[in-house]
């Protein structure tokens, strides 16, 4: 794969950001290639643009499509950048109930979400575009932990800025599960949209993960397997002897193979 990667600062969070973009090898179909974007790019778009590059060796084997892989991480050599993820992934609110901070600290700024998503609608979609030829109607979101609950918020409150969803070990439990108060009004709007273009979501969490973790993912995937397949098609995969990091290369494949279906 070409890797190419730009340095932006952002105009809607005003924050810079390392944005790597991997382009397949293969020729770009007729309508473009399918585009997955990696939260925490910093930690895992290597991993994700390595996988892809080779199992796509052989796609018919492996099930899993061509992605354009574009990593959406910070200038600095840390994997993970609280101040960026605290903000960028954590919905908006009036009001914030958290608990104690694990470190006795402050928690960081925080509900930066629908900002984020306008940074990646209106400035990192279009860098996209300028690079290779893609797919719209064929893009993906993973995000992992912090990045899962914004995985899930931009499901339940802006469901066609993606296709498809990987939603790890997503923070549900933030601000007393604020996250879920947007399901009614997602399957409502699902409801009267008689032909709502079909979306794709896979969750999954780690079996050693504490078990509030375990028990949201499951129960997310619950509720959202409820809803009718044609508009919803949900995958859930409890990963065993498995903790809050390992978990990610442990699903990757399963995973890719699973959005792969909502591209093709």
């Amino acid at each position: 794969m070409k890797v190419e990667t730009v340095e932006i600062i952002s105009k809607e969070t005003e924050c810079p950001y390392t944005i790597s973009i991997a382009i397949p090898n293969t020729e770009a179909p007729r309508s473009g290639y399918p585009v997955l974007y990696v939260l925490d790019g910093n930690a895992f778009f290597q991993t994700f643009a390595e996988t892809i590059r080779i199992q796509t060796r052989r796609s018919e084997k492996t099930g899993v499509t061509p992605f354009v892989v574009v990593g959406i991480g910070c200038p600095v050599e840390e994997d993970f950048v609280s101040d960026y993820r605290f903000y960028d992934f954590t919905p908006p609110a009036n009001t914030v109930e958290l608990p104690p901070h694990p470190q006795g600290k402050e928690w960081p700024h925080h509900g930066g979400a629908d900002k984020f998503l306008t940074f990646m609608e209106e400035e990192v979609k279009p860098l996209v575009d300028t690079r290779c030829h893609v797919d719209r109607k064929k893009q993906a979101l993973f995000g992992h932990s912090l990045g899962g609950l914004f995985s899930l918020y931009t499901l339940l409150s802006k469901r066609d800025a993606f296709q498809s969803y990987i939603i790890s070990s997503p923070s549900i439990w933030w601000n007393n599960k604020q996250v879920l108060t947007l399901e009614e009004k997602f399957v409502a709007s699902l409801r009267e949209e008689e032909e709502a273009e079909a979306r794709y979501a896979f969750i999954c969490v780690g079996e050693l993960e504490k078990g509030y973790m375990v028990e949201d993912a499951k129960v997310l995937y619950e509720r959202l397997s409820k809803i009718d397949k044609q508009k919803v098609t949900c995958g859930y995969y409890l990963a065993e002897e498995e903790n809050h990091i390992s978990v990610v290369p442990t699903v990757l494949s399963r995973a890719l193979r699973f959005i792969s279906k909502g591209v093709s």
